[in-house]
């Protein structure tokens, strides 16, 4: 499990070319990514985009790595929806891949960009309760993530997984999920009261849309060049 503090560390320390691009240009980048994978039909166009973004991560300085083991969460789901459909090994390429490209432009932006910038630009046009709502939400996720990877680590070494066990394991799991909601609500509220401490008045600090520069050359040409590809192979 990738905990948070290292992706805001990677998101606040570093100084490549996908950090140094403005946010705008970032959520240029994934949407044209996002727009690629829904319009695509074909997996082979989009395991170009996949592996054109795998090597950008790289040359970027972004760990390209972890970006990829993150970007699987989406592609298990999107194999279990797949076999629902009881399709063939190409439905099941496809709709892999249009899970796993747009998940892998999600871990790009997140881990270049300080989640407190990405809020900021989104209060420039939602209404300041939403983007409220969205930041509180997205912290509140990954501490939901790390207490499930340590609920799933403490009831296996206390003894409370059974193999072929259904009933105990239920039972177990379900007074875990109880105990994590509680947990969640207290995490957040803390989280609430710790911001209200550091001067959190119901505004976020910035609200600046800002404007492409020259900085922002690399995530929009990287963007056009998925979405490109994917329309010609269509």
């Amino acid at each position: 499990m990738i905990d948070v503090a290292r992706i805001d560390y990677w998101a606040a320390n570093g100084s490549g070319p996908f950090h140094r691009a403005s946010v705008l240009s970032k959520l240029l980048f994934l949407a044209f990514v996002v727009t690629a994978a829904v319009a695509s039909r074909d997996p082979y166009p989009l395991a170009a985009g996949t592996f054109m973004l795998i090597v950008l991560a790289a040359l970027a300085g972004l760990p390209w790595a972890v970006i990829g083991v993150l970007s699987m969460y989406a592609a298990v789901f999107a194999l279990l929806y797949a076999f629902s459909l009881r399709g063939d090994g190409w439905t099941y390429a496809v709709l892999l891949l249009k899970a796993i490209t747009p998940a892998y432009a999600v871990g790009m932006v997140i881990v270049s960009t300080p989640y407190p910038k990405i809020f900021s630009f989104l209060s420039t046009f939602f209404p300041e309760i939403l983007a409220a709502g969205l930041f509180m939400t997205y912290r509140t996720l990954f501490l939901l993530l790390d207490m499930m990877d340590n609920f799933g680590t403490a009831i296996r070494l206390r003894g409370g997984f059974s193999p072929g066990n259904i009933v105990k394991n239920s039972a177990n799991i379900a007074k875990g999920i109880g105990s994590l909601l509680v947990r969640a609500v207290e995490r957040s509220s803390r989280l609430y009261a710790v911001m209200v401490v550091r001067g959190y008045n119901g505004k976020m600090a910035e609200t600046a849309v800002g404007a492409i520069g020259w900085n922002d050359w690399m995530p929009v040409t990287a963007g056009l060049v998925v979405l490109t590809t994917a329309i010609l192979c269509r």
